[in-house]
């Protein structure tokens, strides 16, 4: 595998991790809150966030196939995780 291309794929997960990270925490307080609509919010927003990032991904050149596989491994990391944690 090419420099460029590992470079690319670190950073694809490091971001990745990163709105997860992000969409958790928010998810975090809205339960401390106990703003259950506000859930669906951070839900769409992460979603169309996903969104924005595959299109980036796909002027850098990633497969669409790797792309699509991340984004929903995350949108389902998402789900398990803020189910075991807040509910």
């Amino acid at each position: 595998m090419k420099e460029k291309e590992r470079r690319l794929f670190f950073n694809m997960f490091i971001g990745s991790i990163g709105l997860l990270l992000i969409a958790i925490v928010a998810m975090g307080h809205l339960v401390e809150e106990f703003n259950s609509g506000g859930y669906l919010m951070i839900v769409f927003g992460f979603i169309l966030t996903m969104n924005y990032i595959n299109y980036l991904e796909e002027k850098a050149g990633i497969s669409k196939k790797l792309t699509w596989a991340r984004a929903s491994i995350s949108i389902v990391l998402l789900f398990v995780v803020s189910y075991f944690l807040y509910f």
